[in-house]
């Protein structure tokens, strides 16, 4: 049976105590802690057992106990914890170990050069999950479940270095499964380079694997989680499926990444958390970050479904030894107080489809391996990502598998620039279309193979109405003319695209209709030919698109042949967003969510099992710099009415957790609402009349 922890349980602590032995004492008064915790409003505790260093926090019998620490806090931890109806997860750090990395120099991370990884993160030893060390791990995970009441593990860095690991025990292992030596410098774009990144990430997932299945035999019920399980940059997803909780660290400002870690997260139908530093910055800052920054993030976080762990550490030694700095938990109470106060609203709380962004594994590991440019690493999903939340649209982000399991379910599909589609989920996507569907495509979505190579066309050119000619020869390319479709707060006039590492690409089209034009600049620049000091003005223009318009049977599908995304990521540019919306609106003139806001203004639409309602959040986050410099969220600035119209067949509106009733308008199959003003965030409880 599930373990329904996670899933019953909303706010959460990471105690984050990584304070070696450099220091004359270590001291925690375990009792106020424990009861200052449950009072900040935390329901669950990931508490260390052995930290960075590679020292204990409980009395080990195979490890090192800090030697500065006296008694046994994890024990003392789990007691208290048990008054104030606390659950506590293990946390346990598993790559860093200076201890048995000192004793036994063969278990630790090694490049190509033979060198070790001594200062990782600055400081820290850095071992092979494929050497023995693994099982002198596995052994203190053991030893901790079965002599302490935990609900849970959490290993943090199970990671593999860049260019590890060339230990001698990989060595052995990489010669037996592939038959030759593991390349010192594998090329991009071989069958050497494909090897070594299913290597590395197998050293990974084997670990994580056998770590599960080990501790579950002691009991099935544990709780097992790592840090970035289920996070799109690692992609692995083979080994988050042996993932009970998804988890990923989430630091200001950067608020818009959380929130696509959440929506990328909440796909796979397991709960997460996105964990923040309560400090200022990163861990161990050791001071607080303002209260409006910490609800910041927590919205974020339970909006998407998720929940929030704040980490937190307490003063180890010197004069306020012992204790959590009463203005953290203060922080923290602020935050937790505003979740608590939602919760019969967010627990369980799933995404309502309605779009779908495709980020492909297939095409993130292709290329990984190749020499194309990398688009989905950051800025096409966090171009996309970007677009969709500043144009007010509900969607989630899904691998391949969740998209060829779920796709009837949703109302449009946007596969931004997925240079790799197998031939399976093309067949999906075609028949997804062609039975009434809505998609949207961009760049070189469907042209390479699975290693790397370039088709002749697109494999999904039926669907785009387009045909692929060639690459584009410039650094930069214009958008015009412009179709008067699109031209909603867009000047008429060329728009600049810097296209930078990723390339726009020459179409024709087929069954489609052109609804924009592509224009080349006057030269391409270079040092002894420019115009200006960066790149030339649009001067000629060609017969190719750069925004096309397909039917397809009952469907259809609008095809961008350029890097949009990842241009508006790079350029903030307000007209490509712009145009990018446009075109979504011809697309699907007819929304299930219509919102009227700020570009601040993020929605979340989200349904409780066994509910007849849906919630749809609104949460106001203003990323702002100064200078460039990092800032915090101090104030929160109001916004004004937003306008809500939804594809559905309503009774009551009520902003939660008030109880205020809205004013509801209804005509034909929707349903139309003001949201009055509100701060960083609101909700309103739609009631659904079947």
């Amino acid at each position: 049976m599930e373990n329904q922890l996670y899933r019953k349980t909303i706010c959460r602590g990471l105690f984050d105590f990584h304070v070696g032995e450099a220091i004359p004492e270590v001291r925690l008064n375990v009792a106020d802690y424990i009861a200052g915790a449950a009072a900040a409003g935390m329901q669950t505790i990931t508490f260390m057992t052995k930290d960075a260093f590679g020292n204990s926090y409980y009395d080990t019998r195979i490890g090192h106990k800090n030697t500065k620490l006296s008694g046994d806090l994890l024990g003392e931890a789990i007691a208290e914890a048990k008054k104030h109806n606390l659950a506590i997860i293990a946390y346990y750090n598993v790559g860093l170990n200076n201890h048995v990395g000192g004793a036994n120099p063969d278990y630790r991370q090694r490049g190509a050069d033979q060198m070790p990884i001594k200062e990782a993160f600055g400081f820290y030893d850095l071992l092979c999950m494929n050497s023995p060390y693994r099982d002198f791990v596995y052994e203190q995970l053991r030893e901790i479940a079965e002599r302490y009441e935990v609900s849970g593990f959490f290993f943090d860095i199970t990671y593999v270095w860049d260019d590890c690991c060339h230990c001698e025990y990989c060595r052995t292992a990489y010669r037996n499964r592939f038959g030759y030596e593991a390349p010192a410098a594998p090329v991009p774009g071989t069958k050497e380079m494909a090897h070594w990144q299913a290597f590395q990430r197998d050293i990974r997932y084997r670990f994580l694997r056998d770590a599960a299945d080990r501790l579950k035999a002691i009991r099935p019920d544990f709780l097992i989680g790592w840090n970035h399980a289920g996070d799109p940059r690692f992609g692995q997803v083979e080994a988050d499926r042996y993932a009970d909780y998804f988890t990923s660290e989430f630091h200001p400002p950067h608020y818009k990444y959380g929130s696509l870690l959440a929506r990328w997260k909440r796909s796979f139908g397991k709960p997460f958390e996105l964990m923040m530093p309560s400090e200022m910055g990163s861990w161990g800052e050791w001071t607080v970050a303002p209260h409006e920054t910490l609800r910041t993030t927590a919205a974020i976080a339970v909006a998407n479904g998720g929940s929030i762990s704040f980490g937190h550490v307490a003063y180890p030694s010197g004069e306020l030894k012992g204790s959590v700095p009463r203005p953290v938990m203060e922080a923290v109470k602020y935050a937790n107080d505003w979740v608590q106060s939602l919760e019969p609203w967010l627990l369980e709380a799933v995404s309502e489809p309605q779009v779908a962004v495709l980020y492909s594994i297939g095409s993130k590991r292709m290329l990984e391996a190749s020499t194309l440019p990398r688009s989905l690493d950051e800025a096409t999903l966090q171009g996309v990502h970007r677009i969709l939340t500043e144009g007010h649209i509900h969607f989630d982000i899904l691998d391949e598998d969740g998209l060829a399991a779920n796709i009837s379910q949703y109302e449009l599909v946007v596969l931004p620039d997925q240079a790799y589609v197998s031939e399976e989920l093309q067949g999906i996507i075609r028949d997804y279309v062609r039975s009434g569907g809505k998609l949207l495509a961009s760049g070189r979505t469907s042209l390479y193979e699975a290693n790397g190579e370039r088709c002749d066309n697109f494999g999904l050119s039926d669907v785009f109405g387009t045909a692929f000619l060639d690459m584009w020869l410039y650094d930069v390319s214009y958008l015009y003319p412009l179709d008067a479709a699109l031209l909603d707060n867009i000047p008429d006039m060329p728009l600049l695209l810097k296209n930078q590492a990723l390339p726009t690409l020459k179409v024709s089209t087929t069954t489609g209709t052109k609804l924009a034009g592509l224009m080349e600049p006057a030269v391409e620049t270079k040092v002894h030919r420019h115009v200006y000091h960066q790149h030339a003005h649009p001067a000629v223009g060609t017969p190719n698109p750069s925004i096309v318009m397909n039917t397809y049977g009952k469907g259809s599908c609008l095809y961008i042949p350029l890097p949009l995304e990842a241009g508006y990521w790079r350029s903030g540019s307000p007209w490509l967003r712009n145009v990018y919306l446009s075109g979504l609106r011809i697309l699907n003139p007819e929304p299930g969510i219509v919102v009227r806001a700020p570009l601040s203004v993020e929605v979340n639409v989200m349904r409780q099992p066994g509910q007849s309602r849906v919630i749809v959040h609104l949460i106001h986050v203003r990323e702002e710099t100064a200078a460039g410099s990092k800032t915090f969220i101090e104030e929160v600035h109001p916004v004004q009415e937003v306008e809500i119209s939804l594809r559905l067949n309503a009774g009551r509106v009520q902003i939660i957790p008030e109880g205020t009733e809205l004013a509801v308008e209804k005509r034909a199959d929707r349903v139309s609402f003001i949201v009055p003003p509100f701060g960083l965030h609101t909700a309103v409880a739609v009631e659904i009349i079947n």
